[in-house]
């Protein structure tokens, strides 16, 4: 059997492709952005072929920087951006228009309807999660009623559904495994959480037909075989789970009351609450955390969509900066922000907020505000973001939590890392390496052949750096009682 295990990490940005030894070491890793399409300010969409393609480029040059033979690779682990879905012709394998992305708020204006009446509820409490545009159900709603195609090609058997892990298991496979996992599927808006079946009657009031949704599999399990053409050897996909899972299982978070947060295209707060799914009553969402074997652990989670975004953004809109690490250097040219408060709602707002109508506004310029104070207000309003989903979770779990580990790629500046422990008044513990979500699908994928037990994952994330709360209570408050008021002033901007 071989020795290593490839995983690919999909982000909302871009794929990367990693290989790891047997012990749980990364020894290649290949990276490259994909394109973002946004026809209009409410529309986020990526194309499927385009990331497919990307993916299997990506896996060739990781084995090819790592010197190993793909008979090397004992199996797959996949990891993916959730939610985002598409439709595809089920006989030519060509997606049948743009994946839209978890981002897009489109069905904003239906989804504030259904939360008017009964289904806004109904859908909370089965699904886990305020219904929203993030909801894959309603994306393909969407679709149905927009894209004559893609309704014309459902109704007369020809087409399939699914999110990213899905499309790239159908794809990889050669059409012979159309399956998602139990972590991917509980961030559809479509299951329901405590049977762990779709959720027929929602999906009927939409006018959607289970028929063309995946098989769900459990997190380690049999996904398929990878067909020997594409990467030079028949490979088995053993591992799928949704990235904010597998960062949660990676970082050591398998039992109930621990927690992590991964700072990425967003920033994802999620807590295990163990067996018991819990339903939340203060804005948080309830996930499947994983399932492996018969075993199903549940987690809470707070979100905010655009985060690193964010600063995404100031590179690419606003043209502030050339580079994405120049932010922490900058940020530390001043002392603080001048009163500036960034409140990066690009995209609407997500926990425990759930206003797809706010928008991003800067307050407090004045003729003495420079860039500096901007990129500072920009890495404040993250950490602003995560206390307001901290102090959710106190509320709605009963505890105080001292400590949180961090991972993601801007979880390697430190200024921000500081400012969560300074906003949220926690300790925050860094690993070594920040790829805790491409970690956890290899877990994932080595737990289900046997390579590896859960015991050998103990040891595979060390804490790099620790950061404590440095401000006084009273400057904390200070600050927060304006960003609260910044949060109440961009709500509902684009009602």
């Amino acid at each position: 059997m071989g020795k290593y295990v490839l995983v690919i990490d999909e982000g909302t940005s871009g794929t990367r492709a990693l290989i790891f030894n047997e012990k749980l070491q990364i020894v290649a890793q290949s990276y490259e952005e994909f394109t973002q399409y946004t026809p209009s300010e409410e529309k986020v969409e990526h194309d499927a072929l385009e990331i497919y393609e990307k993916s299997v480029a990506m896996c060739k040059k990781a084995i090819g920087e790592a010197m190993i033979s793909p008979e090397e690779i004992a199996c797959i682990g996949i990891t993916n951006q959730r939610a985002t879905c598409l439709v595809w012709d089920k006989e030519t394998g060509e997606p049948l228009y743009h994946a839209i992305v978890w981002q897009d708020t489109r069905t904003a204006a239906l989804c504030q309807e259904l939360n008017a009446g009964e289904w806004g509820e109904k859908a909370r409490k089965t699904t886990g999660w305020t219904l929203a545009p993030v909801y894959s159900s309603m994306m393909l709603n969407w679709y149905l009623n927009n894209v004559p195609i893609i309704k014309k090609k459902i109704e007369a058997g020809e087409a399939l559904f699914g999110t990213i892990d899905t499309w790239l298991i159908w794809k990889l496979t050669g059409g012979k495994k159309h399956a998602v996992s139990y972590s991917n599927a509980s961030v559809m808006g479509s299951l329901d959480l405590k049977t762990g079946e779709w959720y027929d009657e929602f999906l009927t009031y939409l006018g959607i037909d289970r028929k063309i949704f995946p098989e769900i599999i459990t997190d380690s399990g049999d996904f398929g075989v990878v067909q020997k053409d594409i990467l030079g050897a028949e490979i088995q996909i053993t591992g799928v789970i949704a990235d904010q899972h597998a960062a949660l299982f990676a970082q050591g978070c398998r039992t109930a009351g621990t927690g992590k947060i991964t700072n990425g295209t967003g920033s994802f707060l999620d807590i295990n609450v163990g067996t018991e799914c819990v339903i939340s009553n203060q804005g948080l969402n309830t996930v499947i955390a994983w399932k492996i074997g018969d075993a199903m652990t549940y987690a809470l989670e707070g979100y905010e969509s655009v985060t690193g975004s964010a600063v995404q953004w100031l590179r690419d809109g606003l043209e502030v900066i050339t580079e994405s690490s120049e932010t922490e250097a900058l940020a530390r040219s001043v002392e603080d922000t001048n009163g500036v408060y960034f409140v990066p709602a690009l995209a609407g707002l997500s926990a425990p907020y759930h206003d797809p109508y706010a928008r991003g506004t800067i307050f407090g310029i004045t003729r003495g505000t420079k860039k500096a104070h901007l990129v500072r207000a920009t890495l404040e309003g993250i950490a602003f973001r995560l206390k307001d989903i901290m102090d959710v979770v106190a509320k709605e779990a009963g505890i105080k939590m001292k400590a949180i580990r961090i991972d993601g790629g801007a979880s390697k500046n430190n200024l921000l890392a500081q400012m969560m422990a300074d906003m949220m008044d926690v300790q925050v513990d860094r690993p070594f390496s920040v790829e805790a979500t491409s970690l956890g699908a290899a877990e994932m994928a080595g737990l289900f052949i046997g390579l590896w037990k859960e015991e050998d994952f103990v040891e595979a994330l060390t804490i790099e750096a620790s950061f404590t709360p440095e401000i006084a209570k009273e400057k904390r408050s200070k600050a927060y009682a304006g960003w609260q008021e910044a949060i109440k002033r961009s709500m509902d901007w684009n009602y």
